[in-house]
């Protein structure tokens, strides 16, 4: 059985999209038990739909660089220097 800190790092980094079904399932099965890992999880997918919302996609298909682009092309400075985030 996966480590909290095991699973939540599978959620963020969506690295259970490639994992096989056993370390699919072991992560289901985590989640049933522990009520903390499930509501970061609809924590993390609340956040992904609102910045999919923000610029107004609604699909899945939107890339983390894409994101990443947009967010950084909005910031105030319009660069998004100088606030430590790359």
């Amino acid at each position: 059985m996966p480590t909290c800190k095991e699973v939540t790092r599978a959620i963020s980094t969506d690295e259970l999209s490639e994992a096989g079904i056993g370390r699919r399932l072991a992560v289901r099965l985590h989640l049933l038990k522990c009520r903390y890992c499930r509501r970061y999880a609809a924590q993390i997918r609340a956040l992904g739909d609102a910045a999919r919302g923000l610029f107004g996609q609604t699909t899945d298909s939107v890339g983390l660089e894409d994101l990443k682009a947009r967010i950084l092309s909005q910031a105030p400075d319009g660069e998004g220097t100088g606030n430590g985030v790359t």
